[in-house]
């Protein structure tokens, strides 16, 4: 999935954590649930940075950012750090340790350009639902 949907994601768990402690495990609940739908990623992560700085960068505007969104954002991402790290050729997949990486849990099969058009507005959809207040 790509990194700005796990920031959506993250934040949607963050926001609807009881409290700002469960919310690191909403958001790693929300990274393992994206992970294993079918999905489609991009090919340059140049795109993958920009659409998730914007995501940010939205949420921010929209004073969004307390403690319990910001910690679901940052467990609901942080698993992909390491496929960063693999994709830069810094680690081998076989020593990806997140349970959905490394193929204990089932990663979601690989869709067509048409998903990531789907994530845009699932995604977009939930910013707008936290800035508006209704989560």
């Amino acid at each position: 999935m790509c990194l700005f949907s796990h920031v959506a994601a993250g934040a949607l768990a963050g926001a609807l954590s009881p409290n700002p402690y469960w919310a690191p495990f909403f958001g790693l609940g929300s990274h393992v649930l994206l992970d294993i739908l079918p999905h489609y990623d991009f090919e340059r992560m140049l795109n993958e940075f920009i659409f998730t700085i914007c995501a940010v960068a939205v949420l921010a505007i929209g004073g969004v950012l307390h403690t319990a969104v910001v910690l679901g954002i940052v467990f609901g991402t942080l698993p992909d750090l390491e496929n960063l790290l693999w994709r830069m050729g810094k680690i081998k997949n076989d020593q990806k340790i997140f349970p959905g990486h490394e193929r204990i849990l089932p990663h979601g099969r690989t869709a067509g350009i048409t998903n990531l058009y789907l994530q845009i507005v699932a995604s977009a959809a939930v910013l707008i639902l936290l800035i508006r207040g209704y989560v």
